[in-house]
């Protein structure tokens, strides 16, 4: 079904042309009898919209799927290393005030996306209204396109807060009447998503022949997700009990159902059309399963290469004619190294209990390219700063990948008497490569997400993936009813929803009160560097005070310049020493200095982020399209 889906897209997809939004005078687009006059025409065009719909984890040439990253990144939970060469990316992740502005290409990108996505659905809408009501096919068509338009207009008021908002199609009728452009009363915005939303929810079934397309359970979801939406920052305007309404029926009425362990969420291979799944996209390298560039090559996205750590860099070895770990699919496969979780997040798990801290992210990486019967000889001539990473409280970190042979000399020797020593390392293929043996920690071992990991559609030389990207899901409609409940003073449900994803990880059920924070918290802990923004968005809708706070406080990567007196009182103060390390394979010596320029740029963001920040820019190039007086977003140029 999931490939019958894809081959129909995207044959309707040649037909279904590429146009621009405000591209408002082409009477001939997508204008033919059998698309526009008969029910299975319309039907068929709005399976194209799920074609259009994949487009932005594709979006963008050189670096391809960035610009969707980018979604990921600008939160409290995350660190980017880089960015696209033209450095927008990098703008829209570290609020760079130099590139996050009105000639942003993917600020640009993203309004685009949405609109054209709005501007389809309104025409295929607006024919299927002039046609039989009764037709299950019609009900249907209208039901997906309602899905289809409701969320473009969520994503763009979510982002940008002062949008363009039209209902209307273009027409041969009307495509000379005047235009009015100007920015939409946001209510009158959120009543239209939440009407179209209640349209699909009255007509769609819980489950569609054809995997991928909207469902009663996406349309659901969405609707609550509106419902807690902040009209103009105002909590005051959430409808907490419309929103309860909707979680409760896709928990007691869907066909949903937590997998049983983390990982199971992600790793059990490309295919993620599991029970815990509302909405996944449908990649596939099969024809129509993803974008072709110029070449008519498929092009798939680049998530799974942009949030794993550049493991198989030379530099790893500081220099090395050759490197003893290279890539392999067992560890990633091919990787950018862009979006990382930052030392706040990791520091949120118990490492003991708590499943995700593994099962999300990978910890280690191994040599694998060491000659037979040649170890891989390496030195560390034990210094004052090295104390302090190499024991915890006393005792040898057990979370560096050490062998055993040196936690044992470490032990005999112990804190005081391991200054000026020499540890003697002899390394094979299999041994974890120690975090400190690296040019920057940052860049070449930094733990990073499994989520998009994806050894099944591509070999070890190519980049892009064709997983399946999972945009909704059960744990996401059970943290989000713990937060409502809890807003609705039902301290004992909005327990009970949130041992939901807590305990699936493996810790003891929380008891007694929780706090908002306590869910924010384990929203990070269970959605880090998940779908397209998601932390962004639960930060804003917590309100300014709350993304101020938490992005000015943690975003990036913890960074202190105090080095001689530093004392570790967090996890989070650990990963953040690391990243200071630089291991000289030739002298046997970390330099602890060498790294202050890098990782000063991993918490540029906290300095960059302003209360403008809460949304993003207008897209100068559309304000000229819209005439050239449409208002720009505070604080933007």
């Amino acid at each position: 079904m999931k490939k019958n889906l894809l081959i129909s897209t995207l044959i309707l997809f040649t037909l279904f042309g590429c146009s621009k939004f405000l591209d408002e005078k082409n009477q001939t687009d997508l204008n033919t009898d059998f698309i526009y006059n008969t029910p299975e025409g319309i039907g068929f065009a709005v399976t194209a919209l799920y074609s259009i719909e994949r487009d932005i984890a594709n979006y963008g040439n050189g670096e391809g799927s960035l610009p969707a990253s980018s979604l990921l990144g600008g939160d409290d939970i995350t660190f980017t290393r880089a960015g696209e060469s033209s450095g927008d990316w990098s703008g829209t992740c570290w609020y760079d005030p130099t590139k996050l502005n009105s000639a942003n290409k993917d600020t640009e990108g993203y309004w685009n996306y949405n609109y054209k996505i709005i501007g389809k659905a309104n025409e295929i809408i607006y024919y299927a209204l002039r046609m039989d009501q009764n037709n299950p096919l019609i009900i249907q068509a209208l039901s997906e396109c309602y899905c289809f338009r409701a969320h473009a207009y969520f994503n763009l008021l979510r982002r940008y807060d002062n949008i363009y908002f039209t209902t209307t199609a273009i027409t041969p009728y009307n495509v000379n009447d005047p235009i009015d452009y100007q920015p939409a009363d946001q209510q009158i915005v959120m009543n239209q998503i939440k009407q179209d939303l209640d349209f699909a929810i009255n007509h769609l079934s819980w489950n569609t022949p054809q995997i991928g397309r909207f469902t009663k359970g996406f349309a659901c979801h969405v609707k609550a997700l509106a419902d807690m939406w902040p009209i103009n920052q105002n909590q005051a305007t959430m409808d907490l009990n419309d929103a309860s309404l909707q979680i409760d029926t896709i928990i007691n009425n869907g066909p949903y159902s937590l997998v049983a362990e983390p990982k199971n969420v992600f790793m059990d291979g490309p295919d993620l059309n599991h029970s815990e799944s509302i909405f996944v996209e449908q990649w596939s390298n099969a024809i129509g399963g993803a974008a072709t560039n110029t070449q008519g090559t498929l092009t798939g996205h680049r998530f799974a290469s942009a949030t794993l750590t550049r493991y198989d860099k030379s530099t790893v070895l500081n220099g090395a004619t050759s490197s003893s770990l290279i890539t392999d699919l067992d560890q990633g496969g091919i990787t950018w190294g862009r979006v990382y979780p930052n030392d706040y997040l990791l520091s949120l798990y118990d490492k003991v209990n708590d499943k995700r801290f593994t099962q999300y992210y990978r910890q280690s990486f191994t040599f694998n390219n060491i000659p037979v019967g040649s170890p891989l000889i390496r030195k560390l001539i034990i210094q004052s700063w090295d104390i302090k990473y190499l024991f915890v409280n006393g005792q040898p970190n057990q979370n560096l990948g050490l062998p055993a042979s040196i936690i044992q000399q470490l032990q005999t020797w112990g804190p005081t008497g391991s200054l000026n020593k020499t540890l003697n390392f002899s390394f094979v293929n299999g041994d974890v490569v120690p975090k400190f043996m690296a040019t920057n920690f940052a860049q070449y071992l930094h733990p990073s997400s499994t989520k998009y990991f994806d050894k099944w559609t591509r070999d070890v030389t190519f980049n892009p993936s064709f997983k399946d990207i999972i945009v909704y899901r059960l744990a996401e409609t059970y943290l989000l009813g713990a937060e409502v409940n809890l807003r609705l003073g039902n301290n004992g449900k909005a327990l009970q929803y949130y041992n939901k994803t807590w305990t699936r990880a493996g810790n003891s059920p929380k008891t007694g009160i929780i706090t908002l924070q306590d869910i924010l918290d384990e929203d990070a802990r269970e959605f880090g560097q998940e779908a397209f923004g998601h932390r962004w968005y639960v930060l804003k809708r917590f309100g300014l005070n709350t993304m101020r706070t938490q992005i000015q406080s943690y975003s990036g990567c913890q960074f202190n310049t105090n080095v001689n007196n530093y004392q570790f009182n967090t996890d989070m103060d650990f990963y953040s020493y690391l990243n200071r390390i630089n291991y000289n394979n030739i002298t046997g010596k970390t330099d602890i200095t060498t790294n202050v320029s890098t990782a000063t740029n991993y918490s540029t963001v906290r300095n960059n982020f302003s209360d403008n920040n809460i949304r993003w820019p207008i897209p100068q190039s559309q304000i000229f399209a819209m005439g050239g007086n449409y208002p720009q977003n505070p604080g933007y140029n």
